[in-house]
């Protein structure tokens, strides 16, 4: 992100004694900078392996936002904080991983639900060609998953067998409510997914 400056993360394959890299990783923190992970809720720093908001304080931080007050105030906190709005972790050997965006998670009652970590579920199945989650609604929860899947060729998979294929791997709030067959995700060029299309659609849809 652009707030952070040129550079918040190295990867370890280029240090001068490069270490095996980890996939999905993105590297360990520089030196001139800090890095916490947060409960999104509470602000409360997490330990290693959980995740959490990314945090990041250093000089190569942006001081905040031209002539908007308010937005440099739900950016940066008292304490010199950056809030990224991305979601990670970090592992025992100091590594980030990001596994989603803080504004994409489905809130499940006091629980928090990241889409990537379903979607990735998802296209490991052979049946299973491309995938996206997004929350729907829900009065007695608040929101739940519900999964749009591209089939692969001629497979004729079901709702319920892509259902317990999750059920399978994940606790009871991270199950998919719903699955929409669909012909393709709609994906902005940079390939990120466009959700609010998605919402869009379901919102159409007979629940």
């Amino acid at each position: 992100m652009t707030e952070a400056g040129p550079v918040l993360a190295m990867c370890l394959g280029f240090a001068k004694e490069p270490f095996e890299i980890k996939s999905g990783a993105c590297g360990t923190v520089v030196r001139n900078a800090e890095m916490k992970i947060v409960d999104p809720d509470t602000g409360s720093s997490l330990p290693r392996n959980q995740a959490g908001e990314i945090c990041i304080r250093g000089d190569q931080i942006m001081k905040g936002y031209l002539n908007d007050p308010e937005a440099t105030a739900r950016t940066i906190d008292k304490d010199g904080w950056l809030h990224t709005g991305d979601i990670g972790y970090i592992d025992d050997d100091d590594e980030l991983f990001i596994v989603d965006r803080l504004k994409e998670l489905i809130k499940y009652k006091g629980f928090q639900v990241a889409p990537a970590e379903l979607e990735a579920m998802l296209v490991a199945h052979p049946d299973i060609i491309d995938a996206a989650v997004v929350g729907m609604k829900d009065e007695a929860v608040g929101e739940v998953p519900v999964a749009f899947v591209v089939k692969s060729g001629k497979s004729e998979i079901s709702e319920d067998e892509i259902k317990q294929y999750i059920s399978k791997q994940v606790v009871y709030y991270k199950r998919i409510n719903r699955v929409f067959f669909i012909e393709a995700i709609p994906k902005a060029p940079s390939g990120k997914i466009l959700r609010k299309e998605l919402r869009a659609k379901l919102a159409t849809k007979k629940h």
